[in-house]
């Protein structure tokens, strides 16, 4: 801080010290002039470093630079007015600054001195009528006329766009000294900010000041000062969002109902001061076109005894008041929309209030608009207003001087001031000390009523009817009801599956040991099978029979579905350590997906682990060996994540697990559903307390209220979450069972009974009776529960069993070590006998004590406490939904809706799943083992039983001989090899048929959009539009053959259409509007003699100064300098529109565009020339004779181009036209006439469905770049080989072209509409957008061109295409080679045909025309061959071109395809077509869709035309097609039999 401010005083001085330097610096030209302004606007910049000793030296330096700019105009009479008025805008920036830095306790003067000399400075140089000169600054606008005393009104009245504006009326006779044509001078100057800080009425001032001095020119010179008449400014408003509140209308609140409905009403209140003198103005801002009735009502209630008066407010006519004989209702503003409360009312609403401070009540009446409440239509600003005036600088503003005006709205203060007559005065000479200033300041200060209350509960209806919450609540309870009518019967169902493992049909009657096999199968897509799967034990005392894991009443084997088989033997297998796993692949879905399986000897209650984690399918392998996993192996931490998170979200997640294959028993189907019903209907309850706060009554965007109710639903489910804990905690742990002891789980040698004879369902019963024994005698109180008999099916081979987790921790020690290899688990086709391992393991040592965790447990009427959470949530949410959405208006009942919707998605896919993916990534941090893994047992030992026990021994072995035989059967072995690849053809056949159908389908949806894109373009509305527009420029354009034609046509053609006296801007007899300024440009080369070739060769003649030569356009340098009247003045001017003089305009750098003429393409810049269309046809006109007389046009114009655009509203089209003269080297005119039309794609939904095809092209151009990307990964370097695959790429390539070139086209017209609206008196650069339109237009041609040649792939399908393309193929060698012949013989008939007629036959007058003709000639179009210049040489050329060429050539290339088309019948015929193959595929699954319909039998074939068309016929009479054969097909060497 200490360094700091010595600085800043250092700047000051510094800054001081230069002004009073720049006394020093000279003022004599102009230049000098202007490089003294430039310091001092440069100086007065930084407002920190401005002191008040400053601010006067700068305000005396910059008049005494106005004075010698005075000075030296009078010296030089031949300065323009350009320059001076260049250098008066840079004196007035520097005033600008220093008013800017004027302090409010300070009177400064002398700026406003500046103020008018400047302007007479400007005036100078001005004659009567000419244009308004206008110079502007960031915060000072001034404004400089001249005009004759009889066009003063009229001259002033023609001001139409301007800010505020200025309309005096000054009398003929009004000041007799001056004569009627006297010139008249006017000085109108605005302030954004109020110069006179140091006056009254700051806070009160919220217009713009402004200020005029008008003076007049007698006879004999003297100059006066002169104050019109009537004098009427338009102030504006500085700040429109102030003073301005939204108003809430609705449906009336009255008692009378039917009449309510008719009415829309609003109202509010306002405090009024009895002492105030002026009216007070309620201007209604609206769109809304009905008829207003106004209620003012005396005090705050509204009751017929305190109702004042009413008006009629219609939407176009002033307010009509209702007459009354207490006060008078005549007022000053007379308005459209404005209420005015005049005087009298206020004092006799005042008068009956009885205080000086008193409540004034509105009421708006109208025919019904809304059904509901809104504050998004009507507006209402209160204010009253006061005309403030000042001549020159006084103590303060005056208010008794003018009055306000009867148009004055609440943007717009109308002022009217009326003269007194007054004496004329002569101006002294002007001299800084103590002048008089002359100018006229006027203001207004508006007064704005503060604090209006809006009345919306008093004079609205304050409930609607709006039953979309009581709908929303009765639709969820319904569903509710119909779901848990399903929850009830899927209850019953997985109790019955929880009671019953799947005893495997395949058992043999006579085996004695019995194992459970749990089989898990994975949760991926597609993971469960319909197939037959083929399981075989295998164990180091044996191996298992194959046994089929399916039976007849259950669908087993499902995705994410947990089975368990009872699986028997003949003897025990010992120590298990691996498991051969295949299956047939029959079925719908044949793929599986093998999690795990965990294999339980049920006597010995040893349990194996087996992690397999693998596919078995037709595109892996259909034969799997897993082995054992110890339980204390570490597992993959993705292995684990997956299992861990697929398991929990069939078992936690709350809204899945209701519909998941089997619900443990704890928490049942009912009760979850119950949970979610409450979790829903708190979160909507939630939600609809969010949307009940105060909100701004700011309008929001649409995408910020989507936003806004996504947070609020997320908010909402966060919210619900401990209400959601709650009931789901008392549902669990108040149904929780005892804990099953370690006694039950751990493993046992078998008895000695049971080591005896007997087949095992006999072992079984016994072994069961026995533990059911030891059950009773420990816990006699909890006997088996029995099950209702209609639960069980006596056709079924199952058991029953109760549900109980038993997790594999608590039986680790269980588990044998096993870490042996199969020898023979690579070959997936044979059976492995060398399984078995002759040494026995030993015995595993004796299980450790485990210690019993103790459970969370809740008493038994914790159950009634969670229904009765449940019922309370639902009931009291629904009655406050109910509640708060009848307050609501529809839209916002919709909102609620939408974020109630948000919070059940956020809850069931983003907030459950994100929990329990987040726990399951905890739980993988740290290492797992096999043994952490869900590992269920959904059973008590001590409760398995059989339903039946077969003892009869025939039946027994009529059931062991039937085994015997299906496991004898080829069904219960793997597939050979020759198996697996028929399966494996008619996948590929199948894969390829769908590949087929979505590409196809999907190429004719890209074919239907591209087909709307092209509608949407409109070309034949642009063909019709050109075709208009080309008929209207193009008369007489064809007679301009010289550059003295140009001119008349422009004064005979262009100025008619450009000039409409009825219709401004539009071209006559149209709805077409000019956009911005026709141009005109001329492109020349730069001034001086060029050297010509031919003037070597008389150098020693006198011919050398007679021969010219022309500039050529490209090769010769480009005239890029402005000048000043004629073409030898140079100037540095920079482009005006209204400057005399040639000034050259640069090329557009932000909008690109060339110009496309006959003999060259010229770019964007050139000496330009304007066109006003809003001006009469006169002033162009003479505009036009001057620049002819100024010999614009001469040797060294290369072109001259005439660019506009038009617009038509009924088409929505624009159209840029180019006219173009050139001129060529012989020194004659070229014409050329360019209309192209286009239009501009319409983002808005409302309005337009174009954003919907976008949308979809977008989406598909997307998935078309990820597919490319996709095919050219998977075949590398081969991708490049196809010529299918090269198409693609190609139509890829167009098509992201297309999308660049479209968004191209979108961001380049916003840029220049937005150009356009900025500055509409602007040439506007649409040439640019028409170019890339065109190109755009190309590309979508080459677009729709590729996607119509891509459908000859998918026509693939059809044996003469095929055929054709083999063809093609075949003869492409002597296709070549003809093609160089033939190609050969057209260039020699095209080059003879130049030569030898060219210079006089049209056809052959350049090579392009002539390749032309020659082509036509090839197709047999023989046009314009009369040969009138040599008809003898033309009757042998066309002789000689019908022998080679016709006769013979062209005969000998269709040979040569016809031959190939013969010979590639039958190889085409054999060889294999993925195509057909996929085709003959998808007609089959047609027919068996809709075999109804056909007639014939099933065991029929495909119909023989379908043959023929798909197949073709093969060569029958020909025997030199049979035989074996060798043939390359699809790059492999196959040989194959023709028969």
């Amino acid at each position: 801080m200490k360094t700091e401010l010595p600085l800043q005083a250092d700047k000051t001085r510094l800054r001081e010290h230069l002004f009073n330097q720049s006394f020093v610096l000279p003022v004599s030209t102009l230049v000098e002039i202007s490089q003294l302004v430039v310091a001092v606007t440069k100086l007065t910049q930084k407002a920190s470093e401005f002191t008040l000793v400053s601010q006067k030296l700068a305000t005396e330096r910059i008049w005494q630079a106005n004075q010698a700019l005075q000075e030296y105009r009078q010296k030089d009479k031949h300065v323009s007015s350009e320059q001076i008025e260049i250098v008066c805008t840079g004196i007035l920036t520097s005033l600008s600054n220093i008013l800017k830095l004027t302090a409010r306790h300070i009177v400064v003067e002398e700026p406003f001195h500046v103020v008018e000399s400047l302007a007479d400075t400007v005036l100078a140089g001005k004659v009567p009528e000419d244009e308004t000169t206008a110079l502007r600054t960031s915060n000072f606008n001034m404004y400089v006329k001249k005009t004759e005393k009889w066009n003063v009104t009229k001259f002033f009245s023609n001001e139409k766009h301007c800010r505020n504006c200025f309309y005096p009326t000054l009398n003929e006779d009004s000041v007799p000294s001056l004569p009627t044509n006297a010139p008249i001078s006017m000085m109108f100057c605005e302030f954004t900010d109020d110069p006179f800080p140091w006056l009254n009425y700051q806070d009160d001032v919220l217009t713009e000041v402004v200020g005029f001095r008008m003076t007049g020119t007698e006879a004999n010179g003297e100059v006066i000062e002169i104050t019109p008449d009537v004098l009427e400014v338009y102030l504006v408003k500085k700040n429109l969002s102030f003073a301005v509140f939204s108003l809430t209308v609705g449906p009336s609140g009255e008692p009378d109902k039917a009449e309510s409905l008719r009415k829309t009403v609003g109202g509010f209140s306002f405090e009024a001061d009895g002492r105030a003198t002026s009216e007070v103005l309620v201007h209604i801002i609206t769109d809304v076109t009905v008829l207003f009735t106004v209620l003012v009502y005396a005090g705050s209630q509204i009751t017929p005894d305190a109702l004042v008066t009413t008006f009629l407010v219609p939407r176009n006519i002033p307010p009509i008041a209702n007459q009354s004989d207490l006060f008078d209702p005549a007022c000053a503003v007379n308005q459209a929309r404005v209420v005015c409360l005049s005087r009298s009312l206020l004092r006799f609403i005042a008068q009956r209030s009885g205080s000086s401070g008193y409540t004034v009540t509105v009421v708006l009446q109208a025919p019904r608009f809304v059904m509901m409440p809104s504050d998004k239509l009507v507006r209402i600003s209160i204010f009253s207003v006061q005309c403030l005036d000042m001549r020159g600088l006084q103590s303060d503003w005056r208010e008794d001087t003018c009055i306000l005006g009867e148009r004055t709205t609440w943007n717009r203060i109308h002022c009217v001031c009326k003269n007194t007559p007054r004496p004329k005065q002569p101006l002294a000479e002007i001299k800084l000390p103590n002048p008089y200033l002359h100018t006229r300041y006027l203001t207004a200060r508006m007064i704005v009523v503060p604090n209006p209350v809006d009345l919306r509960l008093e004079v609205i209806k304050t409930v609607p009817q709006n039953p979309v919450t009581l709908f929303t609540v009765l639709f969820i309870m319904l569903v509710y009801i119909i779901l848990a009518f399903w929850a009830l019967h899927r209850d019953e169902m997985d109790q019955f599956l929880r009671e019953h493992v799947i005893v495997l049909l395949d058992n043999d009657p006579y085996d004695k040991i019995c194992y459970l096999v749990t089989v898990f199968t994975g949760s991926r897509c597609g993971s469960g099978t319909r197939a037959d799967v083929f399981i075989q034990l295998r164990g180091t005392e044996g191996t298992s029979e194959v046994h089929c894991l399916s039976h007849p009443q259950f669908t087993v084997l499902c995705r994410g579905s947990i089975n368990t088989f009872l699986l028997t033997t003949q003897n025990d297998l010992g120590d298990i350590h691996s498991i051969r796993v295949w299956h047939n692949n029959e079925g719908r879905a044949p793929s599986w997906y093998l999690s795990r399986i965990k294999v339980e000897s049920l006597f010995s209650r040893n349990i194996w682990l087996f992690m397999c984690r693998k596919w078995l399918s037709i595109d892996t392998t259909l034969d799997r060996t897993f082995h054992a996993t110890h339980p204390d192996k570490p597992l993959r931490r993705k292995d684990f994540f997956l299992i861990d998170a697929s398991y929990s979200l069939g078992r936690s997640h709350l809204w899945f697990s209701i519909f998941s294959s089997v619900v443990a028993k704890p928490f049942s189907r009912l009760q979850r559903l119950s949970c979610c019903l409450a979790m829903l209907l708190s979160s909507l309850l939630c939600n609809i307390m969010f949307f009940n706060l105060n909100r701004q009554k700011e309008p929001e965007p649409q995408s910020s209220k989507y936003i806004r109710s996504m947070i609020i639903g997320l908010e909402s489910v966060l919210i619900t979450i401990p209400v959601q804990v709650t009931i789901i905690s008392l549902f669990v742990y108040s149904q929780r069972e005892p804990q099953v002891p370690l006694s039950e789980v751990s493993p046992q040698k078998p008895p000695v009974s049971s080591a005896a004879g007997g087949h095992w369902e006999e072992r079984l019963e016994k072994w069961h009776a026995r533990e059911a024994a030891k059950a009773r005698s420990g816990k006699p109180k909890k006997p088996p529960p029995k099950r209702k008999p209609g639960r069980r099916k006596a056709p079924a081979r199952a058991t029953s069993k109760t549900r109980q987790q038993v997790k594999v921790k608590r039986a680790e020690s269980k588990v044998s070590d096993t870490s042996r290899k199969n020898e023979n688990a690579n070959n997936p086709n044979t059976e492995d006998n060398q399984s078995a391992h002759p040494e026995k393991a030993p015995p595993p040592p004796d299980p450790p004590a485990l210690e019993e965790k103790p459970r969370v447990a809740l008493p038994w009427w914790c159950i009634y406490v969670a229904w009765f959470l449940v019922f309370a949530t639902c009931s009291v949410s629904s009655f406050f939904i109910v509640f708060y959405g009848l307050t609501y208006g529809y839209e916002k009942s919709i909102e609620w809706l939408f974020a109630s919707f948000c919070s059940f998605t956020q809850s069931v896919f983003l907030v459950q799943p994100l929990k329990i993916i987040l726990l399951s990534g905890m739980r993988t941090n740290k290492a797992k083992y096999c043994k952490n893994l869900p590992w269920i047992s959904n059973h008590r030992y001590t409760q398995i039983r059989l339903q039946s026990i077969t003892t009869d021994p025939e039946e027994m072995r009529r059931q062991h001989e039937h085994v015997s035989q299906i496991r004898g059967s080829r069904m219960y072995q793997p597939l050979t090899e020759d198996e697996i690849r028929i399966f494996q053809r008619k996948k590929r056949i199948k894969r390829r048929a769908f590949l087929f159908l979505s590409y196809i389908l999907a190429h004719f949806i890209f074919l239907a959009l591209l087909l709307g894109l092209v509608a949407l373009l409109r070309h034949t509305d642009c063909f019709y539009y050109n075709r208009f527009i080309h008929d209207q420029f193009s008369m007489d354009l064809a007679t301009v053959t010289k550059l003295e034609g140009i001119f008349p046509w422009l004064n005979s053609v262009l100025l008619p259409l450009l000039h409409n006296n009825l219709d401004p801007t539009f071209l006559p007899d149209s709805s077409s509007k000019i956009l911005g300024l026709p141009l005109m440009r001329q492109v020349r080369a730069v001034p001086g003699e060029k050297a010509c070739l031919p003037a070597k060769h008389f150098a020693q003649s006198s011919l050398q100064g007679e021969i010219r030569c022309h500039p050529e356009y490209g090769t010769d340098p480009e005239d890029t300098k402005s000048y000043s009247g004629s073409w030898n003045r140079v100037s540095k001017r920079t482009v005006d529109k209204n400057a005399k003089g040639f000034t050259y305009k640069p090329p557009e750098k932000r909008w690109a565009y060339s110009s496309y003429g006959l003999l060259q393409t010229y770019g964007s810049g050139g000496y330009v020339f304007y066109f006003f269309p809003e001006e009469q046809q006169f002033n162009s006109t003479l505009r036009l004779k001057e620049l002819q007389n100024s010999k614009w046009l001469d040797e060294k114009t290369w072109a001259v181009i005439l660019e506009l655009t038009t617009y038509n509203p009924d088409a929505s089209l624009f159209c840029c036209v180019s006219v173009i003269f050139e001129v060529s080297q012989l020194g004659v005119v070229n014409t050329s006439l360019s209309a192209y039309s286009f239009s501009l794609a319409d983002f808005n939904p409302k309005t337009s469905a174009e954003i919907y095809l976008y949308a979809a092209i977008l989406i598909f151009f997307a998935a078309y770049i990820v597919d490319e990307g996709y095919v050219i990964m998977q075949e590398g370097a081969s991708y490049v080989t196809s010529v299918y695959n090269l198409l693609n790429f190609a139509l890829k390539c167009i098509f992201t072209v297309l999308i660049v070139l479209f968004f191209r086209k979108h961001f380049l017209a916003t840029s220049i509409i937005q150009f356009y609206l900025a500055n509409s008196k602007d040439f506007i650069p649409f040439h640019a957008v028409s170019q890339v339109d065109h190109i755009m237009r190309v590309m979508l041609g080459f677009l729709l061109f590729l996607t119509i040649m891509k459908t000859l792939r998918y026509s693939r399908v059809f044996y003469d295409v095929r055929l054709a393309q083999r063809a093609i193929q075949a003869a492409l060698p002597g296709i070549c080679h003809m093609a160089l012949v033939v190609s050969a013989y057209f260039f020699v008939y095209m080059a003879l045909g130049y030569l030898v007629f060219g210079q006089h036959e049209w056809n052959y007058s350049n090579m392009i025309r002539a390749a032309q003709t020659i082509f036509s000639y090839c197709v047999s179009a023989f046009q314009n061959t009369e040969f009138s210049s040599n008809r003898v040489l033309g009757v042998l050329f066309l002789s000689s071109f019908m022998l080679v060429m016709i006769c013979i050539l062209i005969n000998l290339f269709q040979a040569v395809i016809l031959s190939a088309y013969e010979e590639m019948k039958q190889p085409v015929y054999e060889e294999p077509s993925e195509e057909a193959e996929a085709m003959t595929y998808l007609c089959r699954k047609l027919r068996s869709m809709f075999g109804f319909l056909s007639l014939r039998s099933k065991e029929e074939d495909e119909p023989e035309f379908f043959i023929n068309m798909v197949y073709g016929q093969p060569e029958k009479s020909s025997r030199r097609y049979l035989g074996l054969k060798t043939r390359n097909i699809n790059g492999k060497k196959m040989v194959y039999l023709v028969v």
